[in-house]
C-alpha cells in the first residue's frame, strides 16, 4: 500500500446528536460509523418469519435528490403487513435529505417515495434529460419508477412510462447500451418463489429457504424511448429465453468493440455476459470470455459485483462475492475478449471462506492511486449461537463483520488492520447493499450500507494518510445526462488511470455517477481521455487536482 502525507482538510464542524452513540470526530478511524451524528441512525424492523426476501434485501441508493448538488440517502424497505400482504406501513421506503450542516433529515412523506410495495433494489439515473436524477425501486411484487420534479419530491410515473415489471426483481440499473444519450434499464430478476414452501436448518429449527429449490426468472430490458416512455425489447434484444437467479449486475464493454454489454451474477448457477453481438442485439457467452463459473469449472453462489481497474492495466475487472464455504472470486482480464478467475494469489480468497459476501464495490481507500475493495458480509444460513449488540434476536446467528482490502499497487491485496480502519472492519451485522459517495465532499469516498434487518450504517472516510483526487462527471452532448457506460482514464506522465461512469453498484444499490480518482502525489495531470458510449473517444485537457469536473460530449478533441 502506497502512503502519501498530502492530506486534505478533515470536516471543521462537530455535530453530537441527543440520541447519538458515536461522535462525528473519528479519532483516526479510517472508516468512521456517524450513522447516529448525521441522523442516518435507521431501524426499519423486518420480518422474523424466514420469508426469504427479506434475507436478501433491502437496497440504498446515494444521490442527488433535490439538486442543491450535495448526496441524500434512499432506503428501500421491504415488510409484510399482517395478512401476508405486499404492501404495509410498516414497509414503507424512507428518503434523507442532506442539511448544510452535513446532517440528514427525514422527507419521505413529502417526497412521494414512501412506497408501502415490498422493497428490493434501487436504480438511479436522468430518464427523461430534464436535468435531475430520478428512480426506480425493485419490488418482490410490482417495481415502480419514480421521476424526479427536481425539488426532491417524486410522482410515480411508473404506468406513463409504460413500464410493467412484476415478480421477484432483485438489481437493476441504467446504461445507454445504444448510445443515444437517453439511460436504458436493465432488471436483473431473481427466481420463482413458491410462498408455501419451508425449511429447517441443520438444527431442525425454522431456517431461510435455499434458491435451488426454485427456477430463475428472464431479466427484462427497457429501452429508453423519450420523453419519458419505455418499451420492453428484451425478446428483440434476445434476452427473454433465458432465466437466470439474477442478483449482481455490472456494465462494460467486455469485447472492446465500443458497445456496452451487460454482467448478470447468477446464484448457484453460471453467469451470464450478454455481449451486444449487433446493434441491440445480445448473446449470453459468458462461457467464451471466462466469466461464467470458478476456475474449477463450478458455478458458484454469485452475489454482489464490483468493478474496476484493480491492477491498473488499463482493462476493468469483475469482483463477485459469495456464500460461505466457497471464495469469493476476481475475473480479471487477461486478454482482448478474455477473462480468468485470477483470485489466487490475491490475498482475496481464502479471507473470504468463511464468510457470506453481499454488497461490495472498488475504491480508493486512500486517494493513493490503487483501487481497494469493501465487501459486505451477512449469512443467510445460520451459524451458532452469538450475541451481538443492537442486533434482535432473530439476526444475531446471521451476523459477520465487513472487510476492507487494501490494494499493494499491483492488484494484491490485504485486509485492513482494525486499528487503522475501525468501525468498517469491527461492526457486526448481516450486510446487504453497498454503496459510494463523496458525502461530505472532501475528495474521498464515504460508504452507505443497508442491513438485513432493515437497519443503515453510513461509514465516512476519515483516512489520515490521503493523496490528492480527481472527481469527473461525463455528460451527454445536451449537457444534462450521464454518459452511462462511458470509460474515464486520467494521464499525468507515464501514470494512467480507469474509471467507470455508472451509478449501478452491483447489488440492490445505486452511487453518484461521478468517476473518482484517487491520484497519490500527483499534483497535475496531463489530459483526460473519455470513451463514450457507442465507441467515440475524445481528450481533454488536464490542469489541476483536488477538484470535481464536468466533461461534455463533443467539446473535446478527437
Amino acid at each position: 500500500m502506497r502512503l502519501f502525507h498530502a492530506a486534505l482538510p478533515g470536516l471543521a464542524w462537530v455535530l453530537v446528536s441527543s440520541c447519538a452513540k458515536e461522535s462525528a470526530t473519528s479519532k483516526g478511524v479510517g472508516l468512521a460509523d456517524e450513522s447516529a451524528a448525521r441522523g442516518l441512525q435507521l431501524c426499519a424492523p423486518r420480518g422474523d418469519d424466514y420469508f426469504m426476501p427479506d434475507s436478501m434485501g433491502p437496497g440504498c441508493a446515494l444521490f442527488d435528490a433535490d439538486g442543491d448538488k450535495d448526496l441524500d440517502a434512499f432506503f428501500v424497505h421491504g415488510a409484510r403487513g399482517a395478512d401476508k400482504s405486499f404492501e404495509s406501513e410498516a414497509g414503507r421506503d424512507r428518503l434523507f435529505l442532506q442539511g448544510p450542516d452535513g446532517r440528514f433529515s427525514d422527507a419521505s412523506a413529502r417526497s412521494g417515495l414512501d412506497d408501502p410495495r415490498y422493497g428490493m433494489g434501487a436504480a438511479v439515473a436522468d430518464v427523461d434529460s430534464d436535468g435531475d436524477l430520478d428512480l426506480f425501486v425493485t419490488n418482490y411484487g410490482s417495481s415502480r419508477l419514480f421521476r424526479n420534479r427536481g425539488d426532491a419530491s417524486f410522482e410515480d410515473a411508473t404506468e406513463s412510462a409504460g413500464i410493467v415489471e412484476e415478480g421477484w426483481a432483485a438489481t437493476a440499473g441504467f446504461f445507454d447500451y445504444d448510445a443515444d444519450g437517453k439511460p436504458d434499464l436493465f432488471v436483473a430478476r431473481y427466481l420463482e418463489l413458491d410462498l408455501k414452501a419451508r425449511a429447517v436448518g441443520d438444527d431442525g429449527v425454522a431456517d431461510y429457504l435455499s434458491p435451488l429449490q426454485f427456477p430463475g426468472l428472464p431479466a427484462h430490458l427497457w429501452h429508453n424511448e423519450g420523453g419519458g416512455k419505455f418499451r420492453d425489447v428484451s425478446k428483440e434484444a434476445g434476452i427473454s429465453e433465458t432465466p437466470g437467479r439474477g442478483l449482481g449486475l455490472a456494465f462494460l464493454d467486455l469485447d472492446d468493440d465500443g458497445r456496452i454489454d451487460i454482467f448478470v451474477a447468477n446464484d448457484s448457477e453460471p453467469n451470464f455476459a450478454w455481449v451486444q453481438i449487433a446493434p441491440g442485439r445480445f448473446e449470453n457467452r459468458a462461457f467464451a470470455l471466462g466469466l461464467a463459473v470458478n476456475r474449477v469449472g463450478r458455478p458458484e453462489a454469485n452475489m454482489g459485483v464490483a468493478l474496476g481497474d484493480c491492477d491498473g492495466d488499463g482493462s476493468l475487472d469483475l469482483f463477485v462475492t459469495h456464500l460461505v464455504a466457497e471464495t469469493n472470486i476476481l475475473f480479471r482480464r487477461s486478454a482482448k475478449g478474455k477473462y480468468a478467475d485470477a483470485t489466487e494469489g490475491t490475498g482475496l480468497g481464502p479471507p473470504s471462506l468463511d464468510l457470506t459476501g453481499f454488497g461490495t464495490a472498488f475504491f480508493d481507500a486512500e486517494n493513493d492511486g490503487d483501487l481497494d475493495l469493501a465487501v459486505l458480509n451477512g449469512r443467510i444460513m445460520r451459524r451458532g449461537p452469538r450475541s451481538v449488540a443492537k442486533l434482535a434476536p432473530h439476526w444475531q446467528p446471521y451476523a459477520e463483520e465487513n472487510q476492507l482490502f487494501l490494494n499493494s499497487g499491483a492488484g494484491r491485496f490485504s485486509l485492513a488492520a482494525a486499528k487503522d480502519w475501525g468501525d468498517w472492519t469491527t461492526t457486526m451485522a448481516v450486510g446487504r447493499a453497498l454503496c459510494l459517495g463523496d458525502v461530505d465532499r472532501d475528495g474521498a469516498l464515504d460508504l452507505l450500507v443497508s442491513n438485513a434487518d432493515g437497519s443503515s450504517r453510513i461509514f465516512m472516510n476519515r483516512s489520515a494518510t490521503r493523496g490528492h483526487y480527481l472527481s469527473v462527471r461525463a455528460l451527454d452532448a445536451a449537457g444534462r445526462c450521464d454518459a452511462l457506460g462511458a470509460t474515464i482514464e486520467v494521464r499525468a506522465a507515464s501514470q494512467r488511470w480507469l474509471r467507470p461512469v455508472t451509478t449501478c453498484q452491483g447489488y440492490l444499490s445505486a452511487g453518484e455517477p461521478q468517476a473518482h480518482f484517487g491520484l497519490g502525489a500527483v499534483t497535475s495531470i496531463d489530459a483526460l481521455v473519455v470513451h463514450w458510449p457507442g465507441g467515440d473517444v475524445e481528450t481533454f485537457a488536464g490542469g489541476s487536482v483536488d477538484r470535481e469536473l464536468e466533461l461534455r460530449r463533443g467539446s473535446g478533441s478527437r
